[in-house]
């Protein structure tokens, strides 16, 4: 099995992957750019690279100037905790946005704009409109005997939620809790789908 030879290239805007690859047609090879990255997007860790070459491009214009450094690598590697941490990072950045509510330093801040009970509906919504959960993952239990959500108004026993709400057609969420218990919810849901750190 043949590995397919990568470069990447250091500019002054950033860095640049590309990959050799066979052209559809014909069995010519040509490098193409996979990834883009700005330095802004950096720094980035866990990163491991196997270079076999080096070499420079210099400035047409001006025969002393680097233009760019060009690495050929067998090998480029990105661990999965860099990944991680960004992906729940932009989890909770959308939450925000949509919401307002926050989570900074293992603790969630309900967002002032409204009561907290909205919140956790709020939060659900968020949950559901961006496929966080589906129809699929409920009924979501809340203790021994109760649903936090659920398809209908009805706990395991066919006892009625507590101050339940419709957050979409046949999704229902139970809101009676103390602004305590509704942030420890919205960690437990978040952790649920796997977007708490």
């Amino acid at each position: 099995m043949t590995t397919e030879k990568r470069s990447v290239v250091f500019t002054s805007e950033g860095i640049t992957v590309k990959e050799e690859r066979k052209a559809p047609l014909s069995n010519d090879t040509k490098y193409v750019t996979i990834d883009e990255l700005e330095w802004d997007d950096f720094p980035i860790e866990n990163l491991t690279m196997e270079v076999t070459s080096v070499w420079p491009k210099v400035s047409d214009e001006d025969e002393t100037a680097l233009e760019a450094l060009e690495f050929e690598v067998e090998r480029l590697e990105r661990a999965d905790a860099q990944t991680e941490a960004s992906t729940s990072d932009d989890f909770w950045e959308q939450v925000y946005e949509q919401t307002g509510i926050t989570y900074e330093d293992g603790e969630i801040t309900l967002s002032g704009n409204k009561n907290a009970k909205d919140n956790l509906v709020a939060f659900v919504d968020f949950l559901l409109v961006n496929g966080y959960l589906t129809e699929g993952d409920l009924p979501i239990k809340s203790g021994w005997k109760r649903y936090l959500i659920n398809t209908e108004p009805l706990h395991q026993k066919g006892g009625s939620m507590a101050e339940d709400v419709e957050v979409t057609d046949g999704v229902y969420l139970e809101t009676k809790y103390s602004r305590k218990d509704i942030c420890k919810k919205i960690k437990e849901l978040a952790e649920r789908v796997g977007e708490l750190e």
